[in-house]
């Protein structure tokens, strides 16, 4: 099931298969698809995110479908998921640093699982899905709010 709403960083969508969030579709790649029905596990996604754009919430509670990929591309998302809210990390801190990168540019759930707050050694911030002031956004809203409460 496909549903999109309007959040404060502009129009996204989350794809839900058996339960599970399997992508997150940013501003600039967001099909267009309907508002998920009230109650439902892709509405308190929506509501999770917006709540964590504002800056009340740290972590997410959802339903995310398992990572894919060979068992160092899952590890190395395993890795990226407990990169704290508010902190950065260079790609090779993860992996070696191509393999976190493409790890990184296919993460079909960003925001949820943070790729955000993985950098080059050089020349950060580095390339996003959702572009590079995006990325920027995201993590100036993490700095500014460090103490956000952890949900």
């Amino acid at each position: 099931m496909l549903t999109g709403k309007l959040l404060s960083i502009g129009r996204i969508a989350l794809q839900m298969e058996g339960g599970y969030i399997t992508r997150l579709f940013l501003p600039c790649e967001a099909p267009t698809a309907p508002e998920p029905p009230i109650d439902s596990p892709a509405e308190r996604a929506f509501c999770q995110l917006q709540e964590y754009l504002a800056g009340a919430r740290r972590d997410f509670d959802l339903p995310l479908a398992p990572p894919q990929g060979t068992p160092l591309q899952q590890e190395i998302m395993h890795r990226m998921c407990r990169i704290p809210y508010g902190t950065t990390v260079t790609y090779a801190t993860l992996g070696p640093a191509r393999t976190v990168g493409s790890v990184c540019a296919s993460n079909p759930l960003p925001i949820l699982r943070p790729c955000h707050r993985v950098l080059p050694a050089h020349n950060p911030p580095g390339n996003y899905r959702g572009g590079t002031q995006l990325k920027a956004l995201l993590l100036e809203l993490e700095k500014c709010r460090p103490n956000a409460p952890k949900t």
